[in-house]
């Protein structure tokens, strides 16, 4: 599970701790498709992993929308 609060991406894995980043030191992530349709998204160099499955493709790009408008709208700040 991930959640993004504008600041903070938060990711709770199964039976790890949650790992959390900052969008002032996170690198711009990039989802890569496999071609069986899994969506693989990777943040801070290989630090965290996440499969989308195919029907949550959506969810994935929204997320990459959010992080990336966060970190526009951080660096017009600065």
């Amino acid at each position: 599970m991930v959640a993004f609060d504008g600041r903070i991406v938060e990711v709770f894995g199964d039976r790890q701790p949650s790992r959390r980043f900052h969008i002032a030191h996170l690198d711009a992530p990039e989802a890569l498709d496999a071609a069986d349709g899994l969506r693989t998204l990777t943040l801070e160099n290989g630090a965290v992993t996440l499969t989308f499955a195919p029907e949550e493709a959506p969810a994935c790009a929204r997320l990459l929308a959010s992080i990336g408008e966060a970190q526009a709208a951080l660096a017009h700040n600065e």
